[in-house]
C-alpha cells in the first residue's frame, strides 16, 4: 500500500492508572461465575465445566448451580477460564473487563480513537456554546451531536463523512499479557467545610488492566481522504488537516488541563496521595519525549476527560447542568465546582484514579509525529 496513501504508526501505551472498559457483559457473581481461593478468583469457563461433571451433578445444578457444590477444588482449576488477581476486600461480584475469545485482556481501538476524538475535539473548540448546539435536550447521548458535527466537517445524519475516518486504530493487546486485577472502585464526593472527600455507597469491584502494564496497538493514518481533491459529496476533510499534523500537541494541551485542574481539586480537598498522583503527572507531561502525550481512557475518567467541559464557562455548565438535570452532581455547598464526584480506587479512602496512560507514537519507518 503505498505511503503516500497511508502512513502506519506503532502505538505504544503504557499504564500509569488501573484501565477499565466494560464489556458489556454484566458482572460475574462468586460461586456462580468465580470462585476465591486466597487472592485470586478462579473464573470457570461454561462448556469446560459442562464436560467434567456428570449426568448426575447436571441435574443437581438446574437446582443449585453454586460452584462450590459442584466442583473440587481439583476440578475447578481443570474448568477455569482465566485468573483474576485480588489485590484488597472480598468481592461478592466483579465487572468484567473487555476480552477478545480467548480470554486475553485488550483495549478496543475504538475506545484509543474516542480518547483521541475528545482531545482533538477539546483543542478545536473556541467561542460560545448555545443552547441551540446541544443537539436533543431529551438525550444526553446525542447533547454533543451538533458540537462535534461542526468540529469534525460532517453532516450529523451522516457520519460516514466524519474526518475522524482518516484514523484507523487496531486493538491494542499487553505485550507479554497480564492477569486481571479486581479493584474497588467507589464515587467520592465533594462535601463539609473545609472541604473533603467521602465516599458515597458502596464500592463496586473491577477487571482492570493493572498500572505499569505495556501494550501495543496500531495507528493507520489515511492521507487520501485528507487531500484537497477529495472534495467530493461536500466532503473538504483537507482544511482540517492539522488537526493530524498537531496531534500529539493536541493531546499534550488536553491532558496537561485536566492534570492542572486536578491538581488543584485534589489540593483543595486535602487528598495528599491524589496530589501527588497528579504532581507525579505533571513532572511526566514536562519531561515527555518526541510523540509521546498522556490521555485519560476508559471507564471511570469522568466528566474531565469525556467532554469539552474544561473549556466551558461558569455559565455554560450551569446550562448544560439545567438541560441535562445534572443538579446531582453539582453540591449546594460548591455551586461553582462541577462535578463534585469522582470515581476512585478505594473503598473507605480514595487511593488512585482510573484510566491514566502514556501513549508513544512511532512511525514504522522512523517517523515520530503523524
Amino acid at each position: 500500500m503505498s505511503r503516500e496513501l497511508h502512513s502506519t504508526y506503532r502505538l505504544t501505551l503504557e499504564t500509569l492508572s488501573p484501565i477499565h472498559i466494560g464489556s458489556g457483559k454484566g458482572e460475574l457473581l462468586q460461586d456462580y461465575d468465580f470462585i476465591v481461593e486466597g487472592n485470586r478468583a478462579l473464573v470457570v469457563n461454561l462448556n469446560r465445566l459442562l464436560g467434567e461433571i456428570d449426568d448426575k451433578r447436571r441435574t443437581a445444578a438446574a437446582v443449585d448451580p453454586r460452584l462450590s457444590l459442584l466442583l473440587t477444588p481439583e476440578e475447578i482449576e481443570r474448568v477455569k477460564a482465566y485468573e483474576i488477581d485480588i489485590a484488597a476486600g472480598h468481592p461478592d461480584h466483579i465487572r468484567e473487563h473487555v476480552k477478545d475469545a480467548f480470554d486475553r485482556l485488550y483495549i478496543p481501538g475504538s475506545s484509543i480513537k474516542g480518547a483521541l476524538r475528545t482531545a482533538l475535539a477539546w483543542s478545536a473548540h473556541h467561542g460560545a456554546l448555545t443552547l441551540g448546539g446541544l443537539g436533543e435536550r431529551n438525550d444526553p447521548r446525542k447533547a454533543d451531536d451538533s458540537v462535534e458535527a461542526g468540529l469534525f466537517d460532517y453532516d450529523p445524519r451522516d457520519s460516514h463523512r466524519d474526518l475522524l475516518r482518516a484514523l484507523r486504530l487496531t486493538d491494542a493487546y499487553p505485550q507479554d499479557g497480564v492477569m486481571p486485577r479486581a479493584l474497588p472502585v467507589t464515587v467520592f464526593s465533594l462535601c463539609g467545610q473545609p472541604p473533603s472527600l467521602k465516599p458515597r455507597g458502596e464500592p463496586t469491584f473491577l477487571e482492570v488492566i493493572p498500572k505499569g502494564t505495556a501494550i501495543e496497538a496500531a495507528l493507520t493514518l489515511d492521507r487520501y481522504i485528507l487531500r484537497p481533491e477529495r472534495r467530493v459529496r461536500r466532503m473538504y476533510h483537507f482544511r482540517r488537516r492539522h488537526f493530524f499534523d498537531q496531534l500529539v500537541e493536541r493531546c499534550r494541551a488536553f491532558s496537561a488541563e485536566i492534570v492542572k485542574l486536578e491538581l488543584q481539586f485534589y489540593s483543595d480537598c486535602g487528598i495528599w496521595k491524589l496530589q501527588g498522583f497528579y504532581e507525579a503527572l505533571a513532572r511526566r507531561q514536562a519531561s515527555l519525549q518526541s510523540g509521546e502525550f498522556l490521555l485519560p481512557i476508559g471507564w471511570g475518567t469522568g466528566w474531565l476527560g469525556k467532554t469539552l467541559g474544561t473549556k466551558l464557562t461558569s455559565a455554560e455548565v450551569s446550562m448544560v447542568v439545567e438541560t441535562y438535570h445534572l443538579e446531582k452532581w453539582q453540591g449546594s455547598l460548591f455551586p461553582k465546582v462541577f462535578p463534585k464526584t469522582r470515581r476512585l480506587v478505594g473503598d473507605g479512602q480514595a487511593r488512585e484514579p482510573l484510566g491514566w496512560v502514556r501513549m508513544s507514537l512511532q512511525g514504522v519507518d522512523g517517523r515520530q509525529s503523524v
